[in-house]
C-alpha cells in the first residue's frame, strides 16, 4: 500500500496527517473512523492558516486516504471544499513568463567548451536541457547515462524509466527527444551532452549511471535540489530574476514559446509529459511571454 504512494506524496501527507493525529488526541476521535462533524471542525481550524486551496485540499486527501470510510467524499466536506475553492482560488503561479530568448542569446555566448569551467558547462546543459523538453526538474535529475541513446548520428533519445511525481499506471514515462543543431553548434544539445560525457567520464564513481554528477569534489550524483540550484544560478547569469522565477519557470518558458509558435497543443502536452485531456498546461503553464522592461525602453529611446 505504501509503494502506491509516490515519496513525495508521503512527504507531502506527513505534515497534515500530523496535525490530524495531534487534533484526534485531543478531541479523543479515532483517526481512521472519523466522524464527518470532527473532520469539519479540523478542516475549518486548518482553514485559518492555510494559504492556498491547493493546501487545503492535501490536508483533506490526506485525511480521506486513510479513513475507512472515504471520509473525503462526503457531501458536507465536498461542500466545504468548494466554499474554500471560492474563498481561496487556484491561480496560476506567473502571470506572465520570462522571454526564452535573452536566454538564449546568453548560452549561445558560452562556447567553445574546452576554455569554459565545468561548473559553466553543467549550468548551461540543465537550461538546455529544460528549455529543449519542457520537463520537470525531477526529469533531468533522473537521466542515466545508461538510457541515452542515439537514434543515428543527428538524434539522441533519452528514456526515463525510474518513477517519478507523474508516473501511474498506463501512462507513458517520459520521453526525451534532441535533434543535432548542425548549423548553431553553440546552441546544440546533441554537442554539449557529448562534451559533458567526455569531460567527467574520469571525474564520476565507476558505479555512477547518472548523468549529472556535481562538479565539485566528491563528484557524486546529484538530486533534484541541486539541478533547482543550477537552473536557477544560470537564469540569474542570463538576466532573469531569481526572486521573481523559479528553478520551474523553465517549463513554463519553453512550452509557452512553443505555443506562440504555433506548435500543437498536443504534441506539446506529449513532450512536457501531460496527459491527452490536461487541462494544467492551459491554466497553469500558458503565459505571456513579455520583457518588463520592453515598454519602458522603447518609450525612453524615442
Amino acid at each position: 500500500m505504501i509503494a502506491s504512494l509516490a515519496p513525495a506524496t508521503i512527504k507531502q501527507y506527513t505534515r497534515p496527517l500530523k496535525s490530524w493525529w495531534e487534533f484526534c488526541q485531543r478531541h479523543q476521535t479515532a483517526p481512521f473512523f472519523p466522524e464527518v462533524n470532527k473532520v469539519l471542525d479540523f478542516l475549518s481550524q486548518e482553514a485559518r492558516n492555510i494559504g492556498s486551496y491547493s493546501s487545503f485540499n492535501t490536508t483533506r486527501s490526506a485525511i480521506s486516504l486513510i479513513s475507512n470510510n472515504a471520509i473525503g467524499n462526503h457531501p458536507l466536506v465536498r461542500r466545504l471544499s468548494k466554499g474554500m475553492s471560492i474563498i481561496k482560488p487556484q491561480r496560476p503561479r506567473y502571470e506572465y513568463i520570462w522571454d526564452p530568448a535573452p536566454v538564449i542569446c546568453k548560452l549561445a555566448t558560452l562556447f567553445p567548451y574546452e576554455s569554459l569551467s565545468l561548473e559553466v558547462i553543467t549550468r548551461k546543459l540543465v537550461l538546455l536541457l529544460a528549455l529543449g523538453s519542457g520537463q520537470r526538474v525531477q526529469t533531468l535529475a533522473a537521466i542515466k547515462i545508461s538510457q541515452i541513446f542515439r537514434e543515428n548520428e543527428n538524434k539522441v533519445i533519452i528514456k526515463i524509466p525510474d518513477r517519478l511525481k507523474t508516473s501511474a499506471p498506463g501512462r507513458a514515462q517520459p520521453l526525451l527527444t534532441y535533434s543535432c543543431f548542425l548549423d548553431r553548434p553553440e546552441l546544440c544539445i546533441i554537442n554539449i551532452l557529448d562534451h559533458y560525457l567526455q569531460r567527467t567520464g574520469d571525474l564520476r564513481p565507476p558505479d555512477c549511471d547518472t548523468l549529472l554528477i556535481s562538479y565539485a569534489k566528491p563528484h557524486r550524483a546529484v538530486g533534484p535540489q541541486s539541478v533547482s540550484r543550477w537552473i536557477r544560478r544560470g537564469l540569474e547569469d542570463c538576466g532573469v530574476r531569481s526572486d521573481l522565477f523559479s528553478a520551474h519557470s523553465p517549463r513554463h518558458a519553453s512550452t509557452s514559446l512553443a505555443a506562440n509558435k504555433g506548435v500543437s497543443l498536443d504534441f506539446i502536452k506529449r513532450a512536457a509529459g501531460w496527459s491527452g485531456d490536461s487541462q494544467v498546461f492551459a491554466r497553469f503553464y500558458n503565459r505571456t511571454i513579455i520583457n518588463p522592461d520592453a515598454f519602458c525602453s522603447s518609450v525612453l529611446s524615442t
